[in-house]
Order: structure tokens, then C-alpha cells, then sequence
């Protein structure tokens, strides 16, 4: 079989690729890239501001504001004009939450969806069950337990390009705490689990809960203790990444994936989290992070950072995380469903 031709519907709410937050818009660009090293003909719909070897497509310049009155208007926009030229593809891969899917059966071609842990908003379930027999590519098992009923073609794992990270020289600093700033986070516990360590504690992440983070992470910022660096672009990210002892995963939802867990072991830095979600999926042997219940265990576990060895953390990672191995997935998923259609 030829290589397909394939069509990326990326998000536009980050830049593409994102200089910070912006998972959805980082794992598509990561998926493009890898897949025109391959010689897959890619043709992604971003905006026009996107940076990519594949070939662009768009209709807006600039990434929507998600908090903006008239960002859904604006990304249904986005999906009509991608759906114009769906035809001209053998594929359509979409990484655009479920709406896109509302119109798979009048393409004339076929169409995949990742979600991208979309599957948990409970908002959207209507839509899932109604439109459970689409193809879906799960990006962890453990985010399907949100959705069983959904037509999962394949699992691939979310991956990275493990050449922008800087290895850990395993004498980390401090621990840190790296994602949005919202309660389901975990970022309480992480606090409290700095001051009962005495290790200093830094926090890198979007602010999606202004209020919370005025009432609960503020007051607890101490100069050399407890800091908020901000939401870090990727270029001020890796080297506060590389020098943290660990990462903490003290979440308190069943998160589909979590980045932060692959950037943490793509430096070669132990994460430490609870067993909800995907983390027990992403840190797979204890030789790359610890598991904990409680924070008793987890501050049992800071106690044991320098067992850890870094290169064999990242490596142990890069088998299962990297971009190539995500994209290899996928370009089999494309292949079989194509393979299907005939």
C-alpha cells in the first residue's frame, strides 16, 4: 500500500507549536513533523501563524482565545473550512475534540479521532454516544474507561521529541510541581509535601483558576521555599526541568495522560504521583518513578530520590514516549482503516 495522503485538524487555541501550555497543539505538531520525515504527504489545518513542514492550510491568522465570547464560533469556522477540503485526502486525523466527528460520514473519506482526554467532559457525552462508532485512537487504556462504549481502532501514546530535553545530572535541587494550576492537580498536597521534606518547591504552569490560586497557592509562596515561575515556554521550562530531583503527580482526578509525566522522564526525572489515571501506565517500572497512596508515602519516597539512575529513566521512556514511535502508530492506524474501507 502507498503511503497516504493525509489530512492533520489540529487545535487553534495555542500557537502551533506552542511556546507554553498547549498539549493538543504540541502532540499534532509533534505527529506532523514526524510524519513528513517519513515521506507521509501531510497536510495540516492550523492557523496561519502555524510553523510546521507540512503543508498549511487555515482560514484564521492567529490562535482563538478559548475564553473569548467568540471562540466557539470561530473554531466551528475552523472545522466547516477544514471539512471544504477533506475530500482531496485519503485520511482526516482529528485532534479537535469531538464536534469534528458530527460530520465524518459526509466526508467521503475516512476520519480518526484522538480526543485527547476530551472524553471525560461529561458535557460531550451526548455527542460520544451518539457517535460511538466513529474511529477513535485512545492516547492511554486508561483514558477509555470514560468512554468504553466508543470504537477504539488503536492506543498510541502521546510522544515527544526527546532532542529538546537536557538529562538530568541526578542531583536535583528541589521538587516541582508542572501543569495547570487548578485543584484537581494536586498542587495542596505538593505544597504540604514540600514542607514536610524541607525540600524547596517550584511551580511552573498555566493559571486556569485565578481564584484558587489567590486563595490557596499564593499565600504559601515563600523566596527560596515555595515559587511560582510562571507559565515557562519550553525553551525556560527544560533547564528548571533538569534540575529538579522530581516531579510530583499528587493529582486528585484520573487524568487520560499528563505531558508533564513524559517531559519529567525525558529529562531522566523520577515522578512521584498517585495511582489514578494514566499515571501507573506512564511510569510502568519503578525504575522510573514511584507510585504512592498518601503523602506520608510520597515523602517516604523523596527520601529515596538518588536511586534513581537518569539515563536509564529517559531511556526506559524514550521506547515508549518518543515522537517517532507515536507517529509509527498512527501511520499504521491510517493503514488499517484504509486497508478496511477496500
Amino acid at each position: 500500500m502507498n503511503l497516504p495522503k493525509v489530512l492533520i485538524l489540529a487545535p487553534i487555541q495555542h500557537d502551533f507549536p506552542p511556546k507554553g501550555y498547549g498539549p493538543w497543539e504540541l502532540i499534532s505538531y509533534n505527529l506532523c513533523e514526524e510524519l513528513v520525515k517519513m515521506g507521509v504527504e501531510v497536510t495540516v489545518f492550523a492557523t496561519k501563524s502555524a510553523k510546521t513542514r507540512a503543508k498549511l492550510l487555515a482560514f484564521w491568522e492567529e490562535p482563538v482565545d478559548e475564553k473569548s465570547i467568540d471562540s466557539d464560533s470561530k473554531n466551528l469556522i475552523h472545522i466547516s473550512e477544514a471539512i471544504k477540503v477533506a475530500k482531496d485526502f485519503d485520511i482526516v486525523h482529528n485532534h479537535l475534540n469531538i464536534h469534528p466527528v458530527l460530520f465524518a460520514k459526509l466526508l467521503g473519506v475516512r476520519m480518526v479521532t484522538t480526543l485527547h482526554g476530551a472524553g471525560c467532559e461529561r458535557k460531550n457525552k451526548p455527542y460520544h454516544e451518539y457517535l460511538k462508532e466513529e474511529n477513535y485512537v485512545s492516547i492511554s487504556y486508561a483514558e477509555r474507561e470514560f468512554a468504553p462504549y466508543l470504537n477504539y481502532v488503536e492506543n498510541v501514546y502521546n510522544g515527544v521529541d526527546f532532542n529538546k530535553y537536557e538529562i538530568s545530572e541526578g542531583k536535583g535541587e528541589y521538587l516541582l510541581f508542572s501543569g495547570r494550576i487548578t485543584k484537581e492537580k494536586g498542587i495542596e498536597d505538593a505544597i504540604e509535601l514540600s514542607k514536610r521534606t524541607g525540600f524547596p518547591l517550584k511551580i511552573a504552569g498555566i493559571i486556569t483558576d485565578a481564584e484558587y490560586y489567590r486563595k490557596t497557592v499564593e499565600p504559601n509562596l515563600s523566596p527560596g521555599k515555595i515559587e511560582y515561575l510562571g507559565n515557562l515556554a519550553y525553551t525556560e521550562y527544560v533547564p528548571v526541568l533538569k534540575k529538579a530531583a522530581a516531579t510530583l503527580f499528587l493529582i486528585s482526578w484520573d487524568e487520560p495522560f499528563g505531558l508533564s509525566i513524559v517531559d519529567s522522564l525525558a529529562s531522566g526525572v523520577p515522578a512521584i504521583g498517585y495511582p489514578r489515571g494514566a499515571f501507573p501506565e506512564l511510569v510502568f517500572d519503578n525504575r522510573m518513578g514511584i507510585i504512592v497512596n498518601n503523602l506520608d508515602e510520597a515523602a517516604d519516597a523523596v527520601k529515596n530520590l538518588t536511586s534513581f539512575n537518569p539515563v536509564e529513566v529517559r531511556n526506559l521512556a524514550f521506547d515508549k514516549f518518543s515522537a517517532d514511535k507515536m507517529a509509527k502508530g498512527y501511520l499504521e492506524v491510517y493503514k488499517k482503516l484504509l486497508a478496511d474501507k477496500l
